[in-house]
């Protein structure tokens, strides 16, 4: 049976990006929306946006909140644009807080459109076990470089990762 509850909608609306997540987010819910968009980075046309609406997330794993930093990384050393948070609710906000992502990430409290027209994302896309390892990697390691208590908490976690990557090249 599918979960409607924790899921991660898409919509667009001329060349901006509109995610929604619903309920739980964990890496598994968004290994795809990081590639998709990380290639897809150089045909965006400028201006563009990426908008992540968190008012109705319940929780986010690391994996996740690591993900929004290296995609508004990459999208602002190529196109000099942001990732903008959308409306996080109370415990978005508090797990934004906890990381130090709230100094990083562009949050705003301006609602998305109204007239959005959301669809589910494609989570369905096979992502392989080396390239999940890659992806928890690189979201891990985007924390870490944010602050020496992110080193702490995930430090250990990104050895383990990189001895396991290591193990299977």
């Amino acid at each position: 049976m599918e979960n409607t509850k924790n899921q991660l909608l898409i919509a667009s609306k001329g060349n901006d990006l509109y995610f929604q997540t619903l309920g739980h987010v964990t890496a598994n819910l968004c290994f795809p929306l990081r590639n998709i968009i990380m290639k897809r980075i150089s045909s965006f046309s400028v201006p563009f946006e990426i908008n992540i609406d968190l008012s109705q997330t319940s929780y986010m794993d690391s994996t996740f909140l690591g993900i929004m930093v290296a995609l508004d990384k990459a999208i602002f050393a190529k196109l000099k644009t942001h990732v903008y948070i959308v409306c996080p609710n109370e415990i978005s906000l508090k797990l934004l807080k906890n990381m130090g992502l709230d100094k990083f990430l562009k949050i705003k409290d301006t609602p998305i459109p109204e007239d959005l027209v959301f669809e589910r994302f494609d989570d369905s896309i096979d992502i392989d076990e080396l390239e999940q390892l890659r992806i928890v990697l690189d979201s891990h390691d985007k924390l870490c470089e944010l602050s020496e208590e992110n080193q702490k908490r995930f430090g250990a976690l990104c050895k383990i990762l990189q001895n396991q990557l290591a193990e299977k090249n």
